[in-house]
This record gives structure tokens, C-alpha cells and sequence, in this order.
């Protein structure tokens, strides 16, 4: 998830969601309804039988809920794809758990043109949260409500079922379900039985950035017949190679620019898997002392303990750097010489996508959609192999892949518009449906 803290104790909270969120959000519903239909001057308005036939010139409204507006690959697609959008057939609306601590991406949001409502709650499971969003739903009366991540799919799918909103899908932006702090292995597996269930009830189509996803949640309960596959994109014009940024970044970091530099672009989650990338690290620099690293989305007291030691054994610490997350991250790219994950799990990630578009070479660890995406545009290594990782972050530096053959290859396969398409697409078959 983001870096908001955002609470979802599945099993304790589960009987308040039933017995008391469901009961306050259903009388709520009726007092409403006894005051007749609820009245809304959008483009939207009219027959919910309307099918999205191709003669139909109307606007459509698609309604995103999601728990924050940034700090992760989820978020930012969701930025992306609003971006993206066709505005004369689609008008989006943005629904976030809690945008408080993420006004920049509320702003851009809104200059996008889309409308956004921040329900300004940090539990999923709670009366009032459920309540916000059910009436919300109501009165904005989507064609579509798009959700995104686990999470909120479970809980906007079934709010959406009382609001009366009948086209939900879902969004898959990950392998696994990620536990919020405090939750227990316990809980999540109760979690994990509640939304395979409800998969195969609530949505009317499933999104995954991934195709290994798809298998995943398929073994989880989804239907596979409900799952469909669409990449993740960027904005190729935003990522590009910057001979002006490179130098800039450089010199804040106070690396040379003769200087090789390995860097990683993400947050500090166990996932991640830092303590391998740091353990490389040292293994290259014994190689080639004249190395830097930059690890952008975070402070070094950020690292688990066993990234914590592995940074200790560096040869040249000095020669490590950290940023925390930029609002330019367009401009850290360029810098690198290769880029690299070494996750240990990962879905579709936008940052190889990124740095491709970027004209930086990358290496990652053979998990999910990673070799797909690369192609032959870099190297992929086996999950936790120190010495791997660090032999071929020595390859791409010995044998440079053309920048502009990258980029060309990016744009070609990344780009947010083919993304867009994908989404809108799917939209259409559930209005047609």
C-alpha cells in the first residue's frame, strides 16, 4: 500500500462492518430513499440500463476509489490513467480514504479535471468511513466505479452494492496481499478467504497490471474468466533522457559525472528486498571503487535490519547515498547508469518502465512481470543472489545499451495512452454488458 497509514484489522473489525457499519449505512440508505431520489445536475444522470452502445455520444462517469493519491505504483497509475482518459466520452471522480498528507497529487488530480472527494478517514472498516462513502456513491451515481488495490475493492465493492451502483471492477496491483501494521498472518488469510469470495459476486471485471497476478488471485478465488490483463503505462513525454538533470541531480549528490552510479527508485518495504541490493552493492565496489548508489524513496533509518548491516560492510559508505521521494523522479533517472530492483515480489513495475523511457539500462530479479517488461533491455537475475545482481550491474556498466534504442523500445510498449485504451475498453464491455 502507500505510505499512509491506512488500518484494516480484517477480523476483529470484520463484525463491526457487518453489525454496525452495514446497519448505519443501510438505514442511512433508506432515509434517504424516503425522501425520494436523490438529485444530480451531472452528465451522467439518466437511465442506469443506458448500454454504452458506439452510437452514444454521452459523457460517462467513472468514479476511482482508492486509499491515497500517492506514494506508490498504484497511485500514480491511477494518476496516470485520469490523465490519459479520452475527456469528451469519460468524466473521472476521485475518491480517496484520506488525501491529507498528499496535497500535491490532490492538486494535480484536480488540474487534471477530475473531481475529488477526500472522505478524510484512516480506517476502511469503520461506521462512519462506510457511511461517508456509501452516500457519496449515491449521489454521484457513477456508470463505473473503478477500485484500486485490495483493500478497496473489498470495501468499495461491497458499498458500492448498497449505493445501488451495479458496474464495479476491481484492480489488481499486486502479487500478494500486504499486511497493515499490527495485522497477523491470521488475519490476513481470513482477508484473503473474504475476497476470493467476494470476487466472484461484486465485480463485474477484474483489472491486473499483471499476468502473474492473474495466476495469483486465481488460486485465491477469483474467476478467471472476470480477469483481464492490461500492462501498466507512464508518461513517455515526462520520461526522458535529460542531459541537464543528469548533471543537476549529480551535483547534489556530490558524485562526478565520470563517476559510475547504481541506483534504486522506490520505497523502503521488506519486499524490496535492500538488504540484497546493499550486499551487491558492496560486491561491486570491491570490484570498482570508484561506484556510487543511490537508494531515492527514503532515509538510511528506514532500512530493515539486515540492509542496515549489509550498508555497515561497505567499502566506501560515504559513496552510498539517500534521497527521500522527489516530485520529480523524471529527474533522477538520467543520473543512473543502470538502474536495478531486487525484489523479492513484484507486480508490474512502473519504475523499470521509467528508467527505460529514461535511456537507462536496467537489471531486476525474475519476479513477476520484471523479464517481460525488459526484454532485451537489460538483465534479469534469480531473487536474492547478491553476486548475480552485482555481475550483471558490471555488464551493463562494461557494455552500455544504446540510450535512444531503450527509449525508442519504451515508448513503443509503455506509453499511458495504449494503458488508457486497455482501461476504457474494458469500461465499455461492462457498460455494454
Amino acid at each position: 500500500m502507500s505510505l499512509v497509514r491506512i488500518r484494516c484489522n480484517v477480523l476483529p473489525e470484520m463484525s463491526a462492518f457487518l453489525w454496525r457499519g452495514l446497519f448505519h449505512v443501510v438505514q442511512s440508505a433508506k432515509s434517504e430513499a424516503s425522501c425520494g431520489p436523490v438529485a444530480v445536475d451531472s452528465p451522467q444522470s439518466g437511465s442506469r440500463s443506458e448500454p454504452a452502445l458506439a452510437g452514444v455520444s454521452r459523457r460517462f462517469s467513472v468514479v476511482h476509489f482508492i486509499a491515497a493519491p500517492g506514494g506508490g505504483g498504484a497511485e500514480a497509475m491511477m494518476r496516470n490513467l485520469v490523465r490519459a482518459m479520452d475527456p469528451g466520452r469519460w468524466r473521472n471522480v476521485v475518491i480517496v480514504m484520506d488525501g491529507r498528507p498528499w496535497p500535491r497529487e490532490m492538486e494535480e488530480l484536480r488540474a487534471m479535471g477530475a473531481e475529488v472527494h477526500d472522505l478524510e478517514a484512516t480506517a476502511f472498516l469503520r461506521a462512519g468511513t462506510l457511511v461517508k462513502l456509501v452516500r457519496l456513491l449515491r449521489e454521484v451515481r457513477p456508470d463505473v466505479l473503478q477500485t484500486w488495490m485490495h483493500h478497496a475493492d473489498f470495501v468499495g465493492g461491497w458499498c458500492a452494492r448498497l449505493a445501488g451502483v451495479r458496474r464495479v471492477v476491481w484492480g489488481i496491483h499486486c502479487r500478494e496481499i500486504h499486511a497493515s501494521p499490527g495485522e497477523s498472518a491470521a488475519r490476513i488469510r481470513w482477508f484473503r478467504r473474504l475476497l476470493g469470495a467476494s470476487s466472484r459476486v461484486l465485480p463485474s471485471r477484474v483489472i491486473s497490471c499483471s499476468a502473474a497476478a492473474i495466476r495469483d488471485h486465481a488460486a485465491m478465488g477469483y474467476s478467471e474468466g472476470r480477469m483481464t490483463w492490461v500492462p501498466n503505462g507512464i508518461d513517455t513525454s515526462v520520461f526522458k533522457p535529460d542531459a541537464a538533470a543528469r548533471v543537476r541531480v549529480r551535483q547534489e549528490l556530490r558524485v562526478p559525472e565520470s563517476a559510475p552510479l547504481v541506483g534504486f527508485v522506490g520505497r523502503f518495504h521488506e519486499m524490496k528486498d535492500l538488504s540484497t541490493w546493499l550486499r551487491a552493492a558492496a560486491v561491486l565496489q570491491s570490484r570498482r571503487p570508484e561506484t556510487h548508489f543511490l537508494l531515492c524513496g527514503g532515509h538510511e533509518p528506514g532500512l530493515g535490519d539486515c540492509a542496515r548491516a549489509a550498508l555497515s560492510v561497505m567499502p566506501f559508505r560515504q559513496q552510498v547515498h539517500f534521497a527521500p521521494f522527489r516530485a520529480d523522479p523524471q529527474a533522477v533517472y538520467p543520473a543512473l547508469d543502470v538502474f536495478s530492483l531486487s525484489s523479492r515480489t513484484e507486480a508490474c513495475p512502473m519504475t523499470l518502465m521509467e528508467a527505460l523511457a529514461c535511456g537507462v539500462p536496467c537489471v531486476t530479479t525474475d519476479v513477476g512481470d520484471c523479464a517481460r517488461l525488459l526484454g532485451d533491455s537489460g538483465r534479469v537475475v534469480p531473487v536474492h543472489d547478491a553476486e548475480a545482481l552485482a555481475r550483471a550491474w558490471e555488464e551493463l556498466l562494461d557494455h552500455r545499451p544504446d540510450a535512444a534504442v531503450l527509449r525508442r523500445d519504451a515508448v513503443g510498449r509503455f506509453d499511458i495512452r495504449a494503458a488508457a485504451r486497455g482501461y476504457e475498453n474494458v469500461y465499455r464491455e461492462v457498460l455494454s454488458a
